[in-house]
C-alpha cells in the first residue's frame, strides 16, 4: 500500500489487514490517528492499537460505525 492510498482515511475507524516478521496474518478494527515516518522503518500507521510499518499492510478498508447506523 502506498501512503497517499491510506492518507484518506485518516481520523477514521479503519479494518487494517498486516503480516508480522512471521508471516501471520492479522485482521484488526482500529482507529487511526496519522501516518509516520520513522528513519530506519520507513512510513507507518500510527493507531489506537500501536504502529504498524505501512510495508506489512495489505489492506485498510474503512469500517462503519455503529454510531451512524442507529
Amino acid at each position: 500500500m502506498l501512503s497517499s492510498e491510506v492518507r484518506a482515511y485518516v481520523g477514521q475507524i479503519v479494518q487494517v489487514e498486516y503480516s508480522d516478521k512471521l508471516g501471520n496474518i492479522y485482521i484488526q478494527n482500529a482507529e487511526l490517528y496519522d501516518i509516520g515516518f520513522l528513519p530506519l522503518y520507513g512510513p507507518c500507521l500510527i493507531l489506537d492499537i500501536g504502529e504498524i510499518r505501512l510495508d506489512r499492510v495489505s489492506a485498510v478498508k474503512p469500517v462503519k460505525s455503529l454510531k451512524s447506523a442507529a
